[in-house]
């Protein structure tokens, strides 16, 4: 039988926090507990249910007979407890003060390994550690000196409470526990770019920004295998070609700007994505070459850049390596009155394997 729980029993929201992980009650919010298993017996057994009705009052419901795992709704929160020896895992969602996954002193995210003293007062791991003997910083009355130690209950809580990446509208589908929500999202791979064309301020992931650029602003677009050479003829004027290279899962959008350097012309090759932590690092080889099947070209093999931005030109005195194009490496393309010079790339990128 659950306890009824009562305005006067939440004092704050750490024994709030008590009250929910020791009875394991379910509220709907986006916070999941992917390590939380709910057992249900395959077969036709019977399993009670206790949902949390909007009132606040515990009701119980009787769940019908049928599949092993399936969810019986009672218009609130549900529970299972079900008799049975065999066990399926089942994810559930709660909601819960974001004020209890934070460390009461520092006010940081807590994160195994926590402490707690006999008093219930919880301390993060670098926090316990900032007395002497691991005394408790708020057990200061009466004479009794609380003293700290390992809370594997909240440790566990902790580990299992994971709320959706903030890039889920990007197209992340992960769950991270919420202390590792920051260094996720240092090195999550849909980190949303900008769009760099005037007055739009289209925000998306990579694939994402590759679909608006072909579609609203008329990109030209090549596709090319790692390590296989692309080559693609780059009208002087068109500052910018996109290139998705690799397969399936493993494909990454890079842009090939093109700019004016003084009277030469300047090539560059980056790859767009908000976190250059997000991995892997690439290597571009780079060549232009000479009109007329002639031997003469210019040649370029460095790492490739990221960027948060599809550039739209060159910008040669950033941090990006970029190939210098002379005037006689020009292609004349002579379309009737049009009189336009090319670029004639050749181009391959890699990832590479030489670098962490």
């Amino acid at each position: 039988m659950l306890p009824l729980i009562t305005d006067s029993q939440i004092i704050d929201p750490v024994h709030a926090f008590w009250f929910l992980f020791s009875t394991s009650f379910n509220c709907n919010h986006r916070l999941k507990f992917s390590e939380t298993t709910m057992q249900m017996q395959s077969g036709a057994k019977k399993a009670k249910a206790v949902s949390l009705s909007p009132n606040g009052q515990v009701k119980r419901e009787m769940a019908e007979e049928g599949a092993a795992g399936e969810e019986v709704e009672a218009g609130g929160a549900m529970i299972a407890a079900v008799e049975g020896d065999a066990f399926e895992k089942v994810e559930i969602t709660m909601r819960i003060d974001m004020a209890v996954l934070h460390c009461p002193l520092c006010l940081l995210p807590l994160k195994p390994p926590t402490y707690q003293c006999a008093a219930g007062h919880l301390a993060c791991s670098s926090c316990h550690g900032d007395v002497p003997g691991k005394q408790c910083h708020a057990c200061d009355g009466g004479g009794v000196v609380g003293v700290y130690a390992r809370c594997p209950a909240l440790d566990t809580f902790l580990r299992a409470a994971k709320i959706p990446c903030p890039n889920d509208l990007f197209g992340c589908r992960s769950y991270v526990a919420y202390y590792d929500v920051a260094a996720h999202q240092r090195a999550c791979p849909h980190a949303p770019c900008s769009c760099s064309e005037p007055r739009c301020d289209f925000l998306g992931s990579p694939p994402m920004l590759l679909a608006h650029l072909v579609a609203d602003h008329s990109w030209p677009v090549s596709k090319v295998p790692y390590g296989e050479v692309l080559t693609i003829h780059v009208p002087e004027s068109e500052r910018r070609h996109l290139i998705v290279a690799g397969a399936g899962e493993d494909e990454r959008v890079f842009v090939l700007s093109v700019g004016a350097l003084g009277v030469a012309t300047a090539v560059s090759v980056a790859c767009v994505r908000a976190n250059a932590a997000a991995g892997p690092r690439y290597r571009c080889k780079l060549w232009a070459h000479a009109p007329g099947g002639a031997a003469d070209f210019v040649h370029m093999d460095s790492a490739v850049v990221s960027s948060a931005a599809a550039p739209g030109e060159v910008a040669v005195h950033e941090a990006a390596m970029f190939l210098t194009v002379p005037p006689c490496l020009l292609h004349m393309l002579d379309a009737g009155t049009s009189k336009e010079m090319l670029l004639r790339l050749s181009i391959t990128i890699d990832i590479d394997i030489d670098m962490p």
